[in-house]
């Protein structure tokens, strides 16, 4: 199995169903377009920017559609993301940076002004930026790319490592945890029964893309399913719910408690929402009850951490 293949399935059978929905960029792409962009970058990292197997490719972003291009062209060609939490300060991110040593650091506009800081630490690693307000070397390099499958793509997968999460460092320094495209799949099958996902799900990710949830985002895309991308405020929630016909999420208790204390929650049509999974800490009796009186869909809770997802 190799995650990087996940857009590949959907993009021959269906090349212009909806891939990703960037509500905060106001983009939206198919499978067809996603999967040769994934091919493009892919063969552009490898070729132009002569990265090996193992090489680590770092992001600094919020959730965007770049961010899911990234995980999907490194893990199709054996290379390993390592995202970063946009959250953390300077020296955190050094830290990290020297952790993993990437050989690429791909910077979101909104972040170029920390990395001349962040650039001297790693003056040997390719930058690259995306984004209005960017040089656009990440739209180039991806330009530049060939659109055919790489040739590497068929030899990686299984035990191969592919994503390094880091930990939140509740009792230390934060950690980086190594997934592999096994660890992943495995997780994903668990996930695909407790969700009972259908090809007919639109799945919003309310998490950032720097953490475990996304791997419960690249699962609805395995089923062919739209993925809308958010970063989570209650009221943009409940539109883009109703807007986009969202029929599946993961909410921490303080997101749905925020999302219930909406003015005019009530007024959201929130029909097509079918389950929502909660989890990322405890969730009292009571708001699991208002929970089930306010959104007309099954809830289930699910145990997840940095280093496995089920």
């Amino acid at each position: 199995m190799n995650i990087g293949h996940i857009p590949a399935k959907t993009a021959r059978l269906a090349p212009q169903r909806e891939a990703l929905i960037d509500i905060p960029n106001n983009r939206r792409m198919t499978y067809g377009e996603l999967d040769e962009r994934v091919r493009r970058l892919a063969n552009g990292l490898l070729e132009e920017l002569r990265l090996d197997k193992g090489d680590r490719v770092a992001i600094l972003s919020k959730n965007c559609i770049e961010y899911m291009e990234i995980y999907y062209a490194c893990a199709r060609c054996g290379l390993i993301v390592q995202p970063l939490n946009w959250r953390l300060g300077s020296e955190e991110l050094l830290r990290i940076l020297g952790d993993g040593d990437p050989s690429v650091v791909v910077v979101a506009d909104e972040y170029t002004p920390q990395q001349p800081e962040l650039q001297a630490s790693l003056p040997a690693a390719h930058w690259l930026q995306f984004g209005l307000d960017s040089d656009q070397s990440y739209e180039a390099l991806l330009g530049r790319g060939s659109a055919r499958e790489p040739a590497v793509s068929n030899s990686v997968g299984g035990d191969d490592p592919v994503l390094i999460l880091y930990t939140g460092g509740t009792t230390g320094e934060s950690k980086g945890a190594l997934h592999t495209h096994n660890s992943l799949y495995m997780g994903m099958l668990n996930q695909t029964v407790a969700e009972r996902i259908l090809p007919t799900d639109v799945y919003m990710l309310t998490g950032q893309m720097f953490h475990i949830p996304v791997a419960l985002a690249m699962n609805y895309q395995a089923h062919g399913c739209p993925l809308v991308l958010i970063n989570f405020e209650a009221e943009l929630a409940l539109q883009v719910i109703e807007q986009e016909r969202v029929s599946a999420f993961l909410g921490i208790t303080t997101m749905l408690n925020w999302m219930m204390a909406v003015d005019n929650f009530e007024q959201y049509d929130l029909s097509s929402l079918r389950n929502i999974q909660y989890g990322g800490g405890p969730m009292p009796r009571s708001v699991v009850s208002a929970a089930l009186e306010s959104f007309p869909c099954t809830i289930i809770q699910g145990y997840g951490q940095t280093e496995g997802m089920t």
